[in-house]
């Protein structure tokens, strides 16, 4: 049987992408107020976590390529932060978290926190755990 044009709207890449851009927008909004977008966010979140990531490893973790990830570094180095420096080789570079990152990030958890429960809301406790689920699932098969 040869496919339809209108199956392509029940691909899953299709349908990732298009929830994903979605998903985006909802926290863009909500943290427009504190000055970060979701992407910013998620980078803090992640340094906050570790004292000195490398930039492979948060690249990795963020499933970006090591170019669009100094793009996304530049915003928050410029503004204080986030720093890059030198790892313990040398040969490699990490990015640390500023006191002044902290600061931004503890300013900007409620403000995720209230848009992570409203969509978490609309969608309901058991398909956000299925979602979770799904997504966790693709995630774990990059490495496979």
């Amino acid at each position: 049987m040869t496919p339809k044009l209108k199956d392509t709207q029940q691909c899953l890449n299709f349908l990732v992408r298009r929830a994903a851009r979605i998903l985006a927008r909802h926290f863009d909004e909500a943290l427009r107020p504190v000055g970060l977008r979701a992407t910013q966010f998620n980078m803090l979140a992640i340094l906050a976590q570790t004292p000195a990531m490398p930039l492979t490893r948060l690249a990795d973790l963020l499933a970006i390529e090591r170019s669009a990830l100094a793009r996304n570094l530049k915003p928050l180095e410029r503004r204080g932060y986030v720093a890059i420096k030198a790892g313990e080789d040398r040969r490699a570079r990490v990015a640390v978290l500023t006191r002044r990152g902290a600061k931004k990030l503890q300013a900007a958890l409620p403000v995720w926190s209230r848009a992570h429960e409203c969509f978490g809301n609309r969608l309901g406790a058991a398909q956000s755990a299925q979602l979770a689920t799904a997504l966790n699932f693709v995630i774990r098969q990059k490495s496979s």
